[in-house]
C-alpha cells in the first residue's frame, strides 16, 4: 500500500509540473517547485517505508516538543522507588493501588506483569520484546528523514533540469521562458534547504530521543526487574541513583 502511495505522489508531483500553466516565478515562491519537493521525497521514501514510520517520526518529535524527557524519567523514578518501599512493607499487592497512577505505559505494563505473577523471566522478556520494538521504529523513522535529507537535493536537481528543458522549449517565445527559469533555478534551492534546515535536524532530533526513550526504558526494565525480586529500597536506590546522576531519588 505504502508503494502505491508513493508511486501515485511522485508521478503527480511530475505531471503537476509538466503542466502548470502560469509563469509562476515571484519572489523566491514558485509553485511547482514548492510542490515538487514537498510531494517527490516523501513518495520516493514510501517505497522502502511505511506510513506507519512517518506517523512515527512525527509523533516522536510532537511529543519532544510538547514533554521533557527529564521530568519523565523522574517520574518512573519516584513512582519506582515508592514503589519498593510498599512491596517490602505490604506485599506486591500493594502495587494495585500505584498501577493506575502510572503515566508511563512501559513501567504500567511491567507493574501489571507483577501484579499477575508472571515470572522474572517471562517479565524481562516481555519488556524487553517492547523496548526492541519501540526503538526499531524510532530507528526506521529516524533512518527515514535522514534519507529524505539526502534526497531532497537531488530532486531539486531534477526540477533544474525540467526546467531547462522547458526554456529550451520555449526559446523562440521569450514570453513564455520565465516558467522554466523559475523551476530551473528555485527547484535546487528548495531542495537545498529542505533537506539540510528540516530533514536532517528531524531525523537527528528522532535519533537523540531513541537513546533518551531507551535510558528511561532500560530503567523501567530493571526497576519492575527489583520489585519483582522484591529487592531493599537501597538496591532499588541504587538503581535509580545510576539514572539520576547526582539527584537522590525521593523516598
Amino acid at each position: 500500500m505504502s508503494a502505491i502511495v508513493g508511486i501515485i505522489g511522485i508521478i503527480g508531483s511530475l505531471y503537476y509540473v509538466f503542466n502548470f500553466p502560469s509563469p509562476g516565478f515571484a519572489g523566491y515562491f514558485d509553485k511547482p517547485s514548492f510542490v515538487l519537493l514537498m510531494i517527490m521525497p516523501p513518495s520516493v521514501m514510501l517505497l522502502s517505508h511505511s506510513i506507519q514510520d512517518f506517523i512515527t517520526g512525527i509523533s516522536t518529535l510532537v511529543t519532544t516538543l510538547f514533554s521533557s524527557r527529564d521530568s519523565t524519567q523522574n517520574e518512573v523514578i519516584d513512582i519506582l522507588t515508592r514503589s519498593s518501599a510498599m512491596v517490602r512493607s505490604d506485599g506486591i499487592g500493594a502495587l494495585v493501588q500505584v498501577r493506575g497512577a502510572i503515566r508511563y505505559p512501559l513501567l504500567r505494563d511491567g507493574v501489571s506483569l507483577i501484579i499477575n505473577d508472571f515470572s522474572p523471566q517471562e517479565i524481562h522478556h516481555n519488556i524487553s520484546n517492547k523496548i526492541n520494538t519501540k526503538q526499531t521504529k524510532m530507528a526506521l523513522a529516524s533512518n527515514l528523514f535522514e534519507n529524505m535529507s539526502k534526497l531532497s537535493p537531488g530532486v531539486g536537481m531534477i526540477g533544474t533540469l525540467l526546467g531547462l528543458i522547458a526554456m529550451m522549449e520555449q526559446l523562440g517565445d521569450p514570453s513564455q521562458i520565465g516558467k522554466g527559469m523559475a523551476l530551473a533555478m528555485i527547484t535546487t534551492l528548495y531542495g537545498l534547504l529542505l533537506g539540510t534546515l528540516v530533514y536532517a535536524p528531524m531525523g537527528e532530533k528522532i535519533g537523540l530521543e531513541a537513546e533518551k526513550v531507551m535510558e528511561t526504558d532500560q530503567l523501567v526494565l530493571e526497576g519492575v526487574m527489583s520489585l519483582k525480586g522484591k529487592k531493599s529500597s537501597v538496591h532499588m536506590k541504587d538503581i535509580m541513583s545510576t539514572y539520576a546522576g547526582k539527584k537522590s531519588p525521593k523516598k
